[in-house]
């Protein structure tokens, strides 16, 4: 299962990833992009206080459209 990773601190919030997403895995919740399932974190609870959001979306594919058209560098997409 695909599992998407956004560096918070490198995303800068411009929306290329969720527009380009065919899974529509992914949306800007304030100002960042996030996992649509905010509840699948696998990381800190408070995710405020996380510099990176780890999370699963079932819905992904692991088609890695979100991490080339990320100009930040700021996603990654993993196996797990």
């Amino acid at each position: 299962m695909p599992r998407v990773r956004i560096d918070i601190e490198a995303c800068d919030g411009c929306g290329v990833c969720v527009s380009v997403c065919p899974a529509f895995v992914l949306e800007l919740l304030n100002g960042k992009a996030r996992v649509v399932n905010p509840e699948a974190c696998l990381g800190v609870r408070a995710k405020q206080l996380c510099s990176e959001c780890v999370e699963i979306e079932e819905m992904c594919t692991g088609c890695v459209a979100c991490v080339r058209s990320c100009p930040t560098a700021a996603i990654e997409i993993l196996e797990i």
